[in-house]
């Protein structure tokens, strides 16, 4: 029981001061009590919230029926992630770039239709998903995209890298999830660039930071609460 004790407090310890290393570790965890001078090795449970983990220690064995006396610890972990504030972009690390929308999916394609619009850009189609699907007798939460561009904007990349031509235009979609937010991503176009192998030359490398500030700043202007 002294042994448990202290691996107990080792492990506290950690997650108080590396809560994102003892997380990795809590995957793999189990506690060994010691009874009688003989290690028993039992497997740690969680709660269902990983970031709140609970770990059940095996506190001691009757010695005549062989049942086991559980105590439930509560362990509070600093690994929960803030929730993005609307006016926040998201880098979701896969090559896509999110806002959260104050509007409903159709409003929120609507303003973007708008800013892109007022900006010079040309718009070449809006797709409805959810409608598509409640056509084909599915359902799906509200999902649009809409795609739009510029010839003189896009036509460089793809004389760098024909294969631009498979993310371009440029798209910019809006979908509300299970708890009812809204969110309005695109990519992110150094990702699209990498991903196509365009040139990492000064000039295509300005291109891709105006289109990457142009866009941040067109789906905030959507987004912009009135």
């Amino acid at each position: 029981q002294n042994l448990s004790a202290i691996f107990l407090h080792i492990f506290m310890q950690t997650m108080q001061h590396m809560p994102s290393i003892s997380m990795l570790l809590l995957q793999q965890l189990v506690l060994i009590t010691v009874f009688g001078g003989t290690a028993i090795v039992h497997p740690v449970v969680f709660a269902d919230d990983v970031t709140e983990p609970a770990i059940v220690m095996v506190s001691g064995m009757g010695e005549r029926n062989g049942t086991i006396n559980t105590t439930k610890m509560d362990v509070k972990t600093t690994t929960t992630m803030p929730e993005p504030r609307e006016d926040e972009c998201v880098h979701h690390g896969s090559g896509v770039a999110s806002v959260i929308s104050p509007y409903n999916v159709s409003t929120t394609i609507e303003r973007v239709l708008d800013v892109v619009r007022n900006a010079g850009f040309t718009v070449f189609a809006r797709v409805n998903h959810a409608q598509l699907a409640h056509d084909a007798n599915l359902f799906l939460l509200p999902n649009e995209v809409v795609m739009f561009g510029s010839p003189a904007g896009g036509t460089p990349f793809m004389q760098d890298s024909a294969l631009m031509g498979i993310d371009l235009p440029l798209k910019a979609h809006a979908h509300e999830d299970t708890d009812g937010v809204v969110h309005l991503s695109w990519n992110e176009p150094s990702y699209m660039t990498t991903r196509h192998g365009v040139s990492a030359d000064d000039a295509m490398e300005s291109r891709t930071t105006r289109m990457t500030v142009m866009l941040e700043q067109l789906m905030n202007e959507a987004v912009k609460g009135e």
